[in-house]
Order: C-alpha cells, then sequence, then structure tokens
C-alpha cells in the first residue's frame, strides 16, 4: 500500500472513532440528566408529602398514602445512604415515644443526603445546617375547633 493510502485509510479510522465517541458520551450524559430529573421528581413527591403531613388540616390518610408511596418507590433512583437517612427518619416518625429533637435531626441528614445525591451539597455543613418542616394552620380548620 502507498502511503497515501494509509493516511486515507487511518484519517477514516479516527473519523469512525470520534463519530462513535461523540455518540457514546452524549447518550451517557442524555441518561445522566434523566436520571437527575428522576430523581428530582421522586424527592419533590417526597417531601411535598412529607410537607402535607405538617399542615394542620390536609386530609392525613392521603397525606400518608402519598408519603407511603413515596418512600416505597424512592428505592428505584435514590442511593443506599438516601434509602438509610429515609428509613430512619420513618421509624423515628412511627415510634410511639418519637422526640421531635431527634425526628428534626433525622429530617436533616435526609435532606442532606438528598442534597448530595442532587448534587446541591457542595457548601453543606452538617453542624450549621438548620432544616425543620414548617406546618401551616389552615383557617377554616382553625374556625372549626374553635367554634
Amino acid at each position: 500500500m502507498t502511503d497515501s493510502i494509509w493516511v486515507a485509510f487511518i484519517a477514516a479510522c479516527a473519523s469512525i472513532l470520534v463519530a462513535s465517541l461523540t455518540f457514546y458520551f452524549t447518550k451517557k450524559h442524555e441518561r445522566t440528566v434523566q436520571l437527575r430529573n428522576e430523581k428530582l421528581n421522586h424527592y419533590k413527591v417526597l417531601f411535598s408529602a412529607l410537607s402535607d403531613l405538617a399542615v394542620d388540616g390536609t386530609d392525613k390518610n392521603d397525606a400518608g398514602r402519598r408519603f407511603s408511596l413515596a418512600t416505597n418507590t424512592i428505592a428505584l433512583v435514590a442511593p443506599q445512604n438516601v434509602i438509610n437517612a429515609l428509613m430512619s427518619f420513618h421509624t423515628e416518625a412511627m415510634s410511639s415515644n418519637k422526640k421531635t429533637e431527634r425526628l428534626n435531626e433525622l429530617l436533616k441528614e435526609l435532606l442532606l443526603a438528598v442534597r448530595k445525591d442532587i448534587g446541591l451539597a457542595k457548601g453543606d455543613n452538617r453542624n450549621t445546617f438548620n432544616f425543620q418542616l414548617i406546618g401551616s394552620t389552615n383557617s377554616q380548620a382553625s374556625n372549626h375547633r374553635t367554634q
């Protein structure tokens, strides 16, 4: 083979290799973005259900069902540290002698694990991170209780 044929062959192989690698890395990035979005949706449902459980006047049975469904399906997308934090929180929340301080600490651990999983924990400091569920009183529920 002459030198020009070798150059053409190498150029063709290099072009095919570059195109293949570009396709592979693009698909990998698309799958990563899709998984991140799926996780974010699961986490939104979970914390929305938790929030409903904290708000007075909401249907606690419905909120409990939503929380159960979110908890049971999150294992499909969440890493082990998030699942462990969620199970610890759930165990304490269902305990007959639950302590608000302990529950808030476990909620903080859950939120930190979720933030780490979705890439938001770069500046988080476990010692100064402060979070607790905020509940509000439904004005109709308050009016019915006082009458």
